[in-house]
């Protein structure tokens, strides 16, 4: 009986020694490219920080959306985004719903 036991756990040394060896599937894997982005630019109707603060907590949440920059004076909003997973249109009729009116004043540019 003992040396079964021994036996058994030699045998799941030796196939724990083995895979620990043995490279994994990721590791034959191509890394990961970069997603690439785009940026669009709207010109919106906002007028106070309290304004700023509601395009910031709810675009940024947008699918695609990668970075958001949010310029009161010049009441513009700047986004990057995964064309794949959004559009333009998408982000602009997401800020339209939170009651601002909207213009395109850069269309999409190429990113990373």
């Amino acid at each position: 009986m003992k040396k079964i036991i021994i036996g058994l756990v030699l045998a799941l040394g030796a196939l724990s020694v083995a895979s620990a060896a043995a490279p994994s599937a990721s590791a034959w894997e191509s890394p990961a490219r970069p997603k690439k982005t785009e940026t669009v630019t709207f010109k919106v109707s906002m007028h106070c920080r309290n304004c700023v603060n509601k395009i910031q907590e709810n675009i940024a949440f947008e699918k695609g959306v990668k970075d958001l920059k949010i310029s009161l004076e010049n009441k513009t909003v700047t986004i990057t985004y995964i064309p794949t997973k959004t559009t333009p249109e998408a982000l602009e009729a997401a800020i339209r719903k939170l009651g601002y009116s909207v213009e395109l004043v850069d269309a999409p540019q190429l990113g990373r």
